[in-house]
């Protein structure tokens, strides 16, 4: 095993390893291999959160990964094999190694020691490793004392790890809020000179963004780094912004409230192209429908809203965020009542029903 001479004083650390996690790292060590718990469980714990997932790290090969496993029954996935990650009873396990090629696939693969598969990682905060056998935080770039002051840096070279992936500008902005943290003078300079997401899927922009929102300690201050970039263009191209940014983690009303100034029609159309979910899109279009209402639409919104997903406390957080408190709320709480027999009972046939049916409610509704 490496000597590693720079295990900070205060890098001890208790983290609560899930028993098949110590039996697989059993396996490595009786086969002479290394097994690390890295990144962000390692961060989380740090952080007195308890991880969710664990990503491990090796210095054994993908087949040699896979003989161990094998010699513990363990069930394997070689999915990402020629990358050099094999899952193992859940877990995914990767061998050191540094990344040929840009994005979040590379073309292929080199394989390396602990020390140069840290160079590829994105920030320091997420680029420390734990020793199980020691119980131990192994810190090569300082992430230890970036996470103590909240500082967001990326591990060496800002500008060359941008390159490698440019979702890592959005990633650096996610974890500044997470933390409620600064950025790293060097790290905000080249986000500042380059913010182009170019290359990223509108996906992986949707899904970096929405975490951001859910995730951040001040959403209006992770909102105001991406205003303050000008990448909003590139997160939510072709749209108004509101800038009157709310403080609230439902990502929702968050972005209904970002979209308020624009026609609800363009906002679905938008928003299906850039990969939100088909259910996102109906609860943030039925919420800007709300604030632009208009009495002849009161059954088909009352319709639409069934399809929706929203809750009262959004209503409730929208409304106030909307400027049309009144209208959202009594939108929301009215109940339609008159069926098509009280139409029929009236001699009424075919379209006067629904003619007769939206009279009534729309009295009902004043």
């Amino acid at each position: 095993m490496i000597h590693l001479n720079t295990i900070l004083a205060e890098s001890k650390l208790k983290l609560n390893i899930p028993s098949d996690i110590k039996k697989i790292y059993k396996l490595f060590k009786k086969n002479g291999k290394q097994l690390f718990v890295v990144g962000g469980a390692v961060r989380d714990a740090i952080l007195g959160k308890s991880p969710k997932d664990f990503d491990l790290a090796t210095d054994a090969k993908p087949d040699e990964v896979l003989d161990i496993a094998k010699q513990g029954g363990f069930k394997t996935v070689e999915v990402g094999k020629s990358f050099g990650v094999v899952i193992v009873g859940g877990h995914e396990i990767a061998t050191f190694r540094k990344d040929i090629g840009k994005g979040r696939r590379p073309t292929s693969v080199d394989y390396t020691d602990i020390r140069g598969d840290v160079q590829r990682r994105d920030l320091t905060i997420n680029a420390l490793f734990y020793d199980i056998g020691k119980s131990e935080i192994v810190d090569l770039v300082g992430g230890i004392k970036d996470l103590k002051k909240k500082q967001i840096k990326t591990v060496g070279n800002p500008k060359e790890r941008f390159e490698e992936d440019p979702l890592r500008k959005l990633r650096a902005l996610r974890f500044t809020g997470l933390l409620k943290g600064k950025m790293g003078v060097e790290t905000w300079n080249a986000l500042r000179d380059n913010p182009d997401l170019s290359g990223v899927s509108s996906e992986r922009i949707r899904d970096e963004f929405v975490k951001g929102i859910k995730k951040s300690q001040s959403v209006p201050k992770y909102l105001k780094m991406i205003l303050k970039l000008g990448m909003f263009g590139q997160v939510l191209p072709g749209l108004k912004i509101n800038n009157r940014f709310s403080n609230t983690n439902d990502h929702i009303v968050t972005i209904t409230n970002i979209l308020k100034n624009n026609k609800w029609s363009t906002v679905q159309k938008k928003l299906n192209k850039l990969s939100y979910t088909n259910q996102e899109v109906k609860d943030i279009v039925h919420l800007l429908k709300m604030i632009n209402y208009k009495e002849d639409d009161l059954l088909v919104m009352k319709k639409e809203e069934k399809n929706t997903n929203l809750t009262d406390n959004q209503v409730k957080m929208w409304a106030n965020l909307s400027g049309k408190s009144n209208t959202v709320l009594k939108i929301w709480k009215f109940k339609l009542t008159i069926s098509p027999q009280n139409a029929i009972k009236q001699g009424l046939k075919g379209k006067d029903i629904g003619d007769y049916i939206l009279k009534k409610e729309k009295e009902l509704f004043k």
